[in-house]
C-alpha cells in the first residue's frame, strides 16, 4: 500500500508540471526549453517529499501544494526559461492555472470517490482522486493548447497571462467554496454543471486573449510591412540615381583610360594620381547603397542612413549579414528598432558629434551585429536594461524590447553597454545570433 501511494505522489508530481510547462509553451506561446524529461524528473520531488518522514519516522504528511509550488516554480524557472523576471511570472502563472483547474476538476470527483466508498476515506481513495483531478487539467490544458494552436508564435502579454492565471484561481476558489461537504445527487450534478461552466468561460477567456495577442500581431505585422514598403521604395529610387550615374562614368571610362594612359607616359605621376583619386571619388559618390547582402535588410538600412544623413548624423557600416535565416519580419523589426533608438539618441547630440557606426561581424557559429551611437551622457543601465529618462517610461524602451525578442526568438542574445570614449558618452547594442 505505502508504495501505491508513493507512485501516487510521483505521478501527481509529475502530472502538475508537465500540465504547468505545456500551458507556458503552447498556450501563453512562451519560450521554455523540452520539458518531459524535466517533468519526469520532477515527479521524483514529491515522492521524496513524501517518503523522507517515513525514513525519519515522521509519519505521514499531507500534500502542502505551497511548499510544492515553491519549489516546483523556481525548478521551471531556473531549468526551462531564460531565468527574467517576466519568466519567473509566466512559470509561476502556468503551475497556479494548472493546479486551480485540478481543483476545479477535483469537486466531483470527490464526490464521486466518497458515494463509491459510501461516505468513507483512505489515503488510497483521497490520492486517487488527487492524481484524477492532475491528470484532468492536464487534459483540459492540452485541449486548450489544441484549440487554439496557431502558426502564430506570438507570444501573450505578461499581462494576459497574470489575468488568465488570476481568472483561474477566482473561478477555483468559488467553485471549491460553493460545494465544499455537498454529497448528494441533487447537489453533485449542480458541481458537475458549474465546474463545466467554470472549464468552458476559461476556455473562451483564454482563446479570445490567444485571439487578441494575434490580431495585435497581424497589427504590427501591417505597420512593419508598411514601413518596408516605403523603405523599398525609397530604396529602389536611390539605386536607380546609382545605377545612372555608375553607367554614365562606364560610358566615359574610355576616355578616362585614354587620359590615365597619356599622364603615364608622360611621367606625370602627381596629374595621374589626383585624377586616378578623381574618378575613384566619382564612383564611390555613385555607388551610395549600403549592401548587406539581404534585400530587406538593404531596404532598411538605407532608409535610416538616409534619415540619418539629413538629421545631420554620421553613418557608418561594415559587414555583410549573409547567413543569418530569420524571417521579414524580424529582420526588419530588429534593424528598424535599433537604427531607430539610435537615430533618436544622435539627434540630442550636437550635431558635431552625431554618429551611428552599423557592423555585422561573423564567426564560425555567430552573426554579431553591432549598432553604437553617441549620446548626450552615458545611459545608466539596470539589469541590463537602459533607466528611461521620459516621462512616458512605460513605453520607452519598447524597441528594444521588440528587438530582444526577435533576438532571443532564434537563441540569441542582446547585450547593451555605454561608456565614455575619448570624451563622448555612447551607446553600443551588440546582438548575439546562432547562425
Amino acid at each position: 500500500m505505502k508504495i501505491l501511494l508513493l507512485l501516487l505522489f510521483y505521478l501527481i508530481g509529475f502530472a502538475d508540471v508537465f500540465g504547468s510547462c505545456y500551458m507556458i509553451k503552447y498556450v501563453f506561446r512562451w519560450k521554455i526549453r523540452k520539458f518531459f524529461l524535466f517533468s519526469a524528473a520532477c515527479g521524483t520531488v514529491t515522492f521524496l517529499y513524501r517518503l523522507l518522514p517515513y525514513l525519519f519516522g515522521a509519519g505521514s504528511v499531507s500534500i502542502n501544494e505551497y511548499i510544492i509550488a515553491a519549489i516546483y516554480v523556481p525548478l521551471i524557472w531556473l531549468v526551462l526559461t531564460d531565468r527574467s523576471f517576466k519568466s519567473l511570472v509566466v512559470s509561476l502563472s502556468g503551475y497556479v492555472f494548472t493546479l486551480s483547474t485540478g481543483a476545479v476538476m477535483l469537486q466531483p470527483i470527490n464526490m464521486l470517490t466518497e458515494l463509491i466508498a459510501k461516505n468513507t476515506s483512505s489515503s488510497l481513495l483521497i490520492y486517487l482522486s488527487l492524481l484524477s483531478g492532475s491528470i484532468a487539467a492536464v487534459v483540459f490544458v492540452v485541449f486548450i493548447g489544441r484549440i487554439s494552436r496557431s502558426r502564430i508564435t506570438e507570444p501573450m502579454s505578461i499581462w494576459n497571462i497574470i489575468f488568465i492565471a488570476l481568472l483561474s484561481y477566482v473561478m477555483m476558489s468559488y467553485t471549491m467554496g460553493a460545494f465544499v461537504g455537498e454529497t448528494d445527487s441533487g447537489s453533485s450534478i449542480k458541481t458537475v454543471m458549474v465546474m463545466l461552466l467554470v472549464l468552458a468561460f476559461l476556455s473562451v477567456a483564454i482563446v479570445m486573449t490567444i485571439k487578441l495577442t494575434e490580431s495585435r500581431y497581424y497589427s504590427t505585422l501591417n505597420s512593419i510591412n508598411e514601413s518596408y514598403l516605403n523603405a523599398q521604395k525609397d530604396y529602389y529610387e536611390i539605386k536607380q540615381t546609382s545605377d545612372t550615374e555608375i553607367k554614365r562614368i562606364r560610358h566615359d571610362m574610355k576616355n578616362h583610360l585614354i587620359c590615365i594612359r597619356e599622364l603615364a607616359s608622360e611621367q606625370k605621376y602627381d596629374e595621374l594620381e589626383s585624377y586616378i583619386n578623381e574618378i575613384s571619388e566619382a564612383v564611390k559618390d555613385a555607388d551610395r547603397l549600403i549592401h548587406t547582402g539581404s534585400g530587406i535588410v538593404d531596404a532598411i538600412v538605407n532608409e535610416k542612413a538616409a534619415a540619418a544623413k539629413k538629421a545631420g548624423i554620421r553613418f557608418e557600416w561594415e559587414g555583410t549579414i549573409s547567413g543569418l535565416e530569420i524571417s521579414a519580419v524580424d529582420s526588419c523589426t530588429l534593424v528598424s528598432n535599433l537604427l531607430d533608438n539610435a537615430i533618436e539618441a544622435c539627434s540630442k547630440v550636437d550635431v558635431a558629434k552625431r554618429f551611428i557606426s552599423l557592423g555585422f561581424r561573423r564567426s564560425e557559429h555567430y552573426l554579431f551585429m553591432t549598432c553604437e551611437n553617441s549620446t548626450v551622457r552615458v545611459v545608466e543601465l539596470s539589469g541590463g536594461k537602459p533607466l528611461s529618462t521620459k516621462s512616458d517610461k512605460a513605453n520607452h524602451g519598447f524597441g528594444l524590447e521588440n528587438v530582444e525578442r526577435c533576438i532571443v526568438k532564434y537563441g540569441g542574445e542582446l547585450q547593451l553597454t555605454s561608456e565614455e570614449r575619448e570624451g563622448q558618452p555612447v551607446f553600443v547594442a551588440q546582438a548575439i545570433i546562432p547562425l
